[in-house]
C-alpha cells in the first residue's frame, strides 16, 4: 500500500507529469479503439493512394467506392468536409464522388432531406458529374428535383432515372477511360 511518504518524495511537477501521461495513454487507447471500430478504416488504408496499378487491380464493383474513399481520406476525420476539397480535386474525382454520394444518400432518404444536410452541397457537382459520365436523363431529373425538392413526383422521377441509367456503372466506365484523373501520381493529392 502506498503511503504518504512515497508521495512526499514527489514534487508537484512530477505528479502533474504522471497524471498527464496517464491521460494521454487513455486518450491514445480510446483513439486506437475508435479507429479499429471504423468500418472504413481498412479501406482508408487500402485506397490512401490510387495508382494506375491500383485502379487496374480494383474490381469494377469496388472501383467507385475506391475513388470515394480516396477522396474522403484527404479530409480531417475529426471534422470531415469533402466539399472544401473540391478545388484540389480533378473534375473526374468531383464527378464520381458527387454521384456516389448522391446515390448512396438517396437510398436512405428523400431529396428534400438530403438537400437539408451538408451533402446537399454536392447536388450541383452531381448534376455536372452526371452529364460528364453520360447520364443526361439523371442530370435533368436531378435539376428538376432540386428546383422543387418538395415535389415527391420529381424525386421519384429522379429515382427512376437513376435506376434506368445506372450512373455508378457509367462512373466505372469513366474511371477506366480516364485513369489519370484519379491517380494520385498526377498531382491529385
Amino acid at each position: 500500500m502506498l503511503t504518504a511518504s512515497v508521495f512526499a518524495n514527489f514534487n508537484g511537477g512530477t505528479v502533474v507529469m504522471i497524471v498527464l501521461a496517464i491521460l494521454i495513454a487513455i486518450y491514445l487507447f480510446h483513439l486506437e479503439k475508435k479507429q479499429k471500430s471504423d468500418p472504413l478504416a481498412a479501406l482508408y488504408q487500402q485506397y490512401a493512394t490510387l495508382t494506375a496499378d491500383t485502379l487496374n487491380e480494383t474490381a469494377d464493383e469496388e472501383l467507385v467506392r475506391a475513388v470515394a474513399v480516396n477522396v474522403m481520406n484527404r479530409t480531417d476525420r475529426r471534422r470531415p468536409d469533402v466539399y472544401a476539397l473540391i478545388p484540389t480535386l480533378s473534375h473526374g474525382q468531383v464527378a464520381v464522388y458527387s454521384i456516389w454520394l448522391l446515390t448512396n444518400e438517396l437510398a436512405a432518404t428523400d431529396l428534400a432531406a438530403l438537400l437539408a444536410t451538408p451533402s446537399g452541397r454536392f447536388a450541383e457537382p452531381a448534376m455536372d458529374g452526371l452529364e460528364l459520365v453520360g447520364a443526361a436523363q439523371c442530370a435533368a431529373a436531378l435539376k428538376a428535383a432540386v428546383d422543387s425538392p418538395e415535389d415527391v413526383a420529381l424525386t421519384e422521377a429522379l429515382r427512376e432515372a437513376l435506376d434506368a441509367e445506372r450512373p455508378l456503372d457509367l462512373c466505372v466506365a469513366y474511371i477506366r477511360e480516364n485513369p489519370d484523373e484519379f491517380t494520385d501520381s498526377k498531382g491529385n493529392v
